[in-house]
């Protein structure tokens, strides 16, 4: 018997649809790979640019050069007088003018929120107070300084004569009396004071 030949399958698959299809492939993948490295990119730019507007206490760059101008003449003027203790100072000028962007800072050289004149000057601001509990808009006179030097001087001069009666070393219990004498309406003040001056280690500058 003759044998029967089979057929040969005829291939379907088009050898121009094959070499598209890896065409294809290839672009996927390598367009797969560019996008990774670009999202690399922007993670490492992004990781840079943090590292370069915070520190390892967690200030900005902003916050750092404040804290840094108010230390100076903080602690010039406690070796001076060893009155206030820098921490307390500083802690103070960072919550009372929000890290030197208040206006009373800014217009009047008043970090501490002073009320009341300067040798005989004085600019009104408005201002948050607790009444009974209740935060309440007024608007007030305050301290208006030539110089930041002169407004810490002041303000040393004032809580020794008015809120420290004995020498103060420490500055939880300076934060204490601060609070329980009145300095501020804020129920909170002293906590406050205490745990700016942990967060940023202001107590550094006490030594």
């Amino acid at each position: 018997m003759a044998k029967r030949r089979r057929k040969k399958r005829k291939s379907t698959t088009n050898p121009a649809t094959a070499t598209w299809i890896f065409v294809v492939i290839l672009l996927v993948l390598g367009g797969g790979l560019l996008m990774r490295g670009k999202i690399k990119t922007v993670m490492q730019t992004t990781r840079i640019a943090q590292t370069g507007t915070s520190t390892n206490t967690g200030e900005t760059a902003a916050q750092k050069k404040f804290i840094k101008k108010m230390a100076a003449p903080a602690v010039r003027v406690y070796q001076q007088n060893g009155q206030v203790l820098p921490s307390i100072v500083i802690a103070q000028a960072i919550l009372e003018s929000s890290w030197g962007t208040s206006s009373l800072y800014l217009q009047a050289n008043n970090p501490f929120g002073v009320k009341g004149n300067y040798q005989g000057k004085s600019k009104s601001f408005p201002t948050t107070e607790y009444v009974n509990g209740k935060k309440i808009q007024i608007k007030a006179n305050f301290r208006d300084y030539p110089s930041l030097t002169a407004a810490i001087l002041d303000h040393d001069a004032l809580l020794k004569q008015s809120y420290f009666k004995q020498t103060v070393t420490d500055y939880q219990t300076a934060a204490k009396l601060l609070q329980s004498n009145g300095y501020a309406t804020d129920p909170n003040y002293a906590k406050k004071l205490d745990n700016v001056i942990a967060t940023y280690n202001l107590n550094q500058y006490d030594t």
